[in-house]
């Protein structure tokens, strides 16, 4: 709980109406794929993504800055929408574990 996390910085970040914030990031493509889509004259984009947090998410995203702690997040986000401890650290934790495994975010 002491780690903190961070943004990649090559995330896009759009905001929507009403707080909501829609994440663009590139999927890494295996070298082997990379060479047979451009023998097949796909362009070299590669693969974009977009995940769309609600509200609750993008609160906790506006939150990440590389300086909070996850417990400081899991402490902030039980305050603000007054949820037990234990409710608040299985969301928080649940919600990076997977910004992490999309690589949004990094633990330092």
């Amino acid at each position: 709980l002491a780690c903190r996390p961070m943004k990649n910085p090559l995330i896009v970040e759009t905001r929507l109406s009403g707080g909501i914030v829609r994440l663009s990031y590139r999927l890494p493509v295996k070298p082997f794929l990379a060479v047979l889509a451009r023998r097949l004259g796909a362009k070299d984009e590669g693969l974009t993504r977009k995940l769309e947090l609600d509200l609750l998410g993008s609160a906790v995203w506006d939150k990440i800055d590389g300086q909070a702690a996850v417990g400081e997040l899991i402490d902030w986000f039980g305050r603000e929408y007054q949820v037990l401890p234990q409710e608040a650290e299985a969301a928080v934790t649940a919600f990076l574990r997977e910004l992490g495994r999309r690589g949004l975010v990094a633990l330092k």
